[in-house]
C-alpha cells in the first residue's frame, strides 16, 4: 500500500470523468459558442442607396477573413428587420434606420453598432412654393403631392411621424409611396412637388437630385426641436456646397435632421464574429461620410435595440488581448474555448475541493458496512458461549470469519487511512481468539 494507491475501478472512474469533461467541453463549445461563419447574407436596401454601398464595402472587408458575403436588396429598414426576425429567411445581418425598431416587436434582435448618419432629405420644386416665398413651413404642404418613400422604408415611417408632430392631416395631401429613384423623374417633370427620403450623403441618388433644375433642399432650422421630440434623430449641419460644388447645392449652410443607420443581427450572433465585424467597422468608418466627424462611427448612441454585449465591450475596451496578440483564427478558437472552460473551472475547482471529503465518506461507509457484518459474527459467537455449542458450530463460524477476513484483505485503503484498516483487523482477531477459546473449552 502507498499514499496514492487506487484500484483499477477507481482509475477507470477518474479517467472516464476526465474524458467526459473533455467531450462535454468540446460539445459545449460547438453548441454554446457558435463558430465563425463561412458565409453570411446581409439585407441592405435599394441598389442605388448607401445601404447597398456600405454592404459592398463590408463585403470586401470580410473577404479578407475568408467570409463570403451575399447582399440582398430590399425595400429598406422594416423589411430588413422582418427578414432578420425570420430564421428561415437566411439573412444574418441587416441595416436599419433608428426609429424603425423596438424591443417588443423584435425581441430576438440586437444592435451591433451605428455605422453612419442617414440625413432626412426633403427636396422640393421651387416653382411649387414660389407664391409663398419658398418652402418655410410644413403647413405649406397642404394640397401638394409628396413622395414619402416606399411602404416599410424608414423614410416613410419618419415622414408620417413628422406629419403627426405638425398635426398635418394626410387627407389634405396627395401621398405617393415610392422611392427616390422613381420620384426623381416625376419631380423633374412637375408631376409631384416634394420628395422625402433618407439616405447617406454619398449615395449616388443625391448627386442626381442636385443636378435637377429649380429644385432645392429644405432647411430644418428647427432640427434641435425635432431631435428632442424624436430622440433617435440628430441635427446635423450641411455646409454650403457639400452636396455638389458643381451645382452649388446647397447654396448656403443649412441644417438637416438625421437618423442613424445601424448594423443589426440576431442576439445569439457568434462572439468571435462580432469581434471581426467591430475591427473592420472601425477601419471602414474612419472617414466614411462627409456628414460625420472623424471617429464618430461606429457608434452606440441612440440605438433602438440593445447592443450586443461583445460589441459594447469592444467599443469600451478595444480588441481583447487575444485579438491583439494572436493570429485571428487562433484568437477565435481560444476565445471560444475560454467561454466554456472558465465557467467549468469556476464550478469544477470547488467541486474538486470536496473530493477528499467524499472519498473519506465512501471509505467510512465501506468500513461501516464491514463492521456491521463483523458484529453479526461476533453476536453468533456470543450466543455459542451462552448456549450449547458443538465443534461443528464453532468451525462453521470460523469459516465465516475467514471469508470475512479475506474480503477485508482485498479492501484498497490508502496509507493515510490504515489506522481504520488495522483497527478492523484487530477486531477480527479478537473474535477469532474467542472462537479458539471456545474450541479449547469443554464442548457438549
Amino acid at each position: 500500500m502507498d499514499i496514492y494507491r487506487l484500484s483499477k475501478k477507481t482509475l477507470f472512474t477518474i479517467f472516464g470523468a476526465i474524458l467526459f469533461a473533455i467531450v462535454g467541453a468540446i460539445i459545449s463549445i460547438w453548441l454554446l459558442v457558435p463558430p465563425l461563419p463561412k458565409s453570411i447574407v446581409i439585407a441592405t436596401g435599394s441598389p442605388t442607396g448607401l445601404y447597398h454601398r456600405f454592404g459592398e464595402s463590408l463585403k470586401e472587408e470580410l473577404k479578407k477573413e475568408g467570409i463570403t458575403v451575399e447582399l440582398r436588396n430590399t425595400k429598406g429598414s422594416v423589411e430588413n428587420l422582418q427578414l432578420l426576425s425570420d430564421p428561415r429567411s437566411g439573412v444574418d445581418l441587416g441595416l436599419a434606420q433608428t426609429g424603425t425598431a423596438n424591443v417588443t416587436d423584435y425581441p430576438k434582435l440586437a444592435s451591433i453598432a451605428g455605422v453612419f448618419y442617414e440625413p432626412y432629405w426633403v427636396w422640393y420644386r421651387t416653382n411649387s412654393f414660389k407664391k409663398d416665398g419658398g418652402f418655410n413651413s410644413a403647413n405649406q404642404l397642404k394640397g401638394k403631392k409628396i413622395a414619402i418613400g416606399a411602404s416599410g422604408s424608414g423614410a416613410n415611417l419618419l415622414t408620417r411621424e413628422l406629419f403627426k408632430l405638425h398635426s398635418i392631416d394626410e387627407q389634405q395631401l396627395t401621398i405617393l409611396e415610392i422611392g427616390p429613384d422613381a420620384a426623381k423623374d416625376q419631380l423633374r417633370s412637375g408631376e409631384i412637388d416634394v420628395v422625402a427620403f433618407t439616405v447617406g450623403l454619398e449615395a449616388p441618388i443625391i448627386g442626381q437630385f442636385a443636378a435637377l433644375p429649380d429644385v432645392a433642399i429644405v432647411d430644418f432650422n428647427q432640427g434641435e426641436a425635432y431631435s428632442r421630440k424624436l430622440p433617435y434623430l440628430t441635427q446635423v449641419k450641411l455646409p454650403h456646397g457639400n452636396v455638389s460644388l458643381q451645382y452649388n447645392q446647397p447654396p448656403r449652410d443649412i441644417h438637416l435632421i438625421a437618423a442613424t443607420a445601424v448594423l443589426v443581427g440576431r442576439e445569439n450572433i457568434a462572439p468571435g464574429f462580432v469581434n471581426v465585424l467591430m475591427g473592420h467597422l472601425y477601419e471602414l468608418l474612419k472617414n466614411y461620410s462627409r456628414m460625420q466627424t472623424p471617429g464618430e462611427f461606429p457608434s452606440n448612441r441612440q440605438l433602438d435595440l440593445p447592443q450586443v454585449a461583445d460589441a459594447e465591450i469592444y467599443m469600451k475596451d478595444g480588441p481583447s488581448f487575444l485579438y491583439r496578440n494572436l493570429p485571428f483564427w487562433l484568437a477565435v478558437w481560444v476565445g471560444r474555448l475560454l467561454k466554456v472552460i472558465v465557467p467549468l473551472l469556476a464550478i469544477g475547482i470547488p467541486l474538486f475541493s470536496y473530493l477528499p471529503a467524499l472519498y473519506d465518506f465512501r471509505l467510512k461507509l465501506t468500513l461501516g458496512k464491514s463492521y456491521v457484518e463483523l458484529k453479526g459474527i461476533e453476536q453468533k459467537a456470543f450466543l455459542l458461549y451462552r448456549g450449547d455449542a458443538s465443534a461443528n458450530d464453532v468451525h462453521h463460524l470460523l469459516e465465516e470469519l475467514k471469508r470475512f477476513d479475506m474480503k477485508i484483505d482485498k479492501l484498497d485503503v490508502p496509507t493515510l487511512e490504515t489506522q481504520r484498516y488495522f483497527d478492523m483487523r484487530a477486531h477480527v482477531n479478537v473474535v477469532r481468539l474467542r472462537l479458539y477459546e471456545l474450541l479449547q473449552a469443554p464442548i457438549k
